[in-house]
């Protein structure tokens, strides 16, 4: 019988990405996912496992190369945020179609935050769609979700992590990943072929993003710049917090670490070594936790023997 576990998935952006391998590597170790809870990018990658559509997606995200993704992003002159957010979403409704969470097979939640009513949102029912479009929404970039009497915005603001929101089984392991840990990443560990990075499209994609960039920005704009740099790496700091307090507080049986040195926000460009990436984490850490279990296995025969 399999060993059935509960998975937490934390938000990245792009840097989610790193989930696929670890949900991936997480099944072929033999380990059963019986429920998923996630935040941001974790919720999105959570909604494409439990829909049965995460491979599809896999094989459309790693062709960056041929597909142009920043024409996914659509730029606003809103001041609630930098993009949209409905290219995204209209793409995803490619992969499946919506569902009610509670019609899914595999218990799925994501989490997002009521900035009117200051108070965490927690999606167990209802639109999945509308679930993850609120989940994500990271406050500055994502436009916000407006319903009835609330604004919504990334989860990460109230719970980075929800350890607490997944649902738990008799006898189950409780998984976290974890994408914004403070470890240093060593892209030497990956196999060379992954960790190569095609710099003509990166340069050509990334010089196209900064036009973009600039043309949304008020002219004169080196101190708003670094005005909302600033607010960034501050809410960045403010959800790391929050991530190491709530995995302190839930302890997870197991915890996957991918260093948040690994991609920037909207590195989707290096899927492919993302998702090699959470497969080497998980791999490594879950063969780092079968040694502990193993050795306290040891311990509790030989004293159980010398008594």
């Amino acid at each position: 019988m399999k060993q059935s576990i509960s998975l937490v998935l934390s938000g990245g952006a792009a840097r989610g990405l790193a989930h696929i391998g670890v949900i991936e590597e997480l099944e072929k170790q033999g380990l059963e996912i019986k429920s998923i809870a996630g935040n941001s990018m974790g919720a999105f990658i959570g909604a494409m496992y439990v829909m049965g559509k995460m491979e599809e997606y896999k094989e459309w995200i790693i062709k960056l190369d041929k597909i142009d993704v920043f024409n996914l992003i659509d730029f606003t002159l809103s001041s609630q945020g930098l993009i949209k957010g409905d290219r995204v979403f209209n793409k995803m409704k490619t992969f499946f179609p919506d569902k009610n969470i509670e019609d899914l097979e595999i218990p799925y939640v994501a989490v997002a935050a009521d900035i009117t009513n200051m108070k965490e949102i927690v999606f167990d029912s209802g639109s999945i769609y509308d679930a993850v479009r609120a989940s994500i929404s990271i406050p500055t970039v994502f436009m916000p979700v407006k319903k009835n009497n609330s604004i919504l915005v990334d989860g990460g603001v109230v719970n980075p992590i929800p350890l607490n929101r997944v649902k738990r089984t008799p006898k189950d392991i409780l998984i976290a990943s974890y994408v914004n840990a403070n470890i240093p990443y060593d892209k030497s560990k990956l196999p060379k072929k992954v960790a190569k990075i095609k710099n003509i499209v990166y340069n050509r994609r990334i010089a196209k993003f900064k036009k973009k960039f600039n043309d949304i920005m008020p002219k004169n704009s080196n101190e708003k710049l670094n005005y909302f740099t600033l607010l960034n790496k501050s809410t960045s700091l403010l959800t790391h917090r929050l991530s190491v307090m709530n995995i302190e507080k839930y302890k997870p049986d197991i915890l996957i670490n991918i260093s948040q040195h690994s991609a920037g926000t909207f590195d989707f460009f290096k899927a492919e070594e993302l998702i090699e990436a959470g497969r080497l984490s998980a791999r490594k850490t879950i063969e780092q936790y079968d040694k502990i279990m193993i050795e306290n296995h040891k311990n509790i025969f030989s004293n159980h023997k010398n008594k």
